[in-house]
């Protein structure tokens, strides 16, 4: 039983964030996707003994995910057409999970920036907020404000060119 739960718990760890990441995609809202990540390893957990039968837990975990996600969709506005789905939803699976690992490539990028770094830069590319506005809310001039922009973005470009061109070209 011991080595069912250290599999869980490792399984959890190593894919959490690259689930919610995946299920933001499809839920627009990241309490949404938290809540759904959380509800199939809940469900996962339920069916630990069969663990060790599945295949690829990662693939598992991203088809449950996905699956779930639209089931919620579905659920909650049952005559949704194919023009209001997220595009990812017509993405094949392999191309889903890449696009998924980039992105948690980028957010852990992002938590290794200094912290007042990090909070500027989501501010202005998460929050979509203006350098002004940022200036004013934390009491910094906009020259600095497009500094720590424009380092954070230096910084990102550098660490993973190919994972920036993904997010911001």
């Amino acid at each position: 039983m011991r080595n069912l739960e250290k599999k869980f718990s490792d399984s959890f760890h190593a894919y959490y964030r690259q689930l919610c990441l995946h299920a933001l995609h499809f839920m627009g809202n990241t309490e949404e996707a938290e809540d759904v990540v959380q509800e199939t390893f809940v469900s996962l957990w339920d069916k630990r003994e069969q663990i060790e039968t599945i295949k690829s837990l990662k693939s598992y975990l991203y088809t449950a995910v996905r699956n779930n996600c639209l089931t919620r969709i579905r659920d909650a506005k049952p005559t949704t057409s194919l023009e209001v789905l997220p595009t990812d939803t017509l993405l094949p699976e392999e191309e889903q999970e890449m696009r998924a690992e980039m992105e948690a490539r980028i957010w852990k990028m992002i938590d290794e920036l200094p912290e007042r770094r990090r909070e500027i830069f989501l501010l202005a590319k998460r929050d979509g907020m203006s350098y002004k506005e940022i200036a004013e809310q934390t009491g910094l001039t906009v020259k600095t404000v497009e500094n720590h922009v424009f380092r954070a973005m230096q910084s990102l470009r550098a660490k993973d060119f190919q994972a920036y061109l993904f997010f911001f070209a």
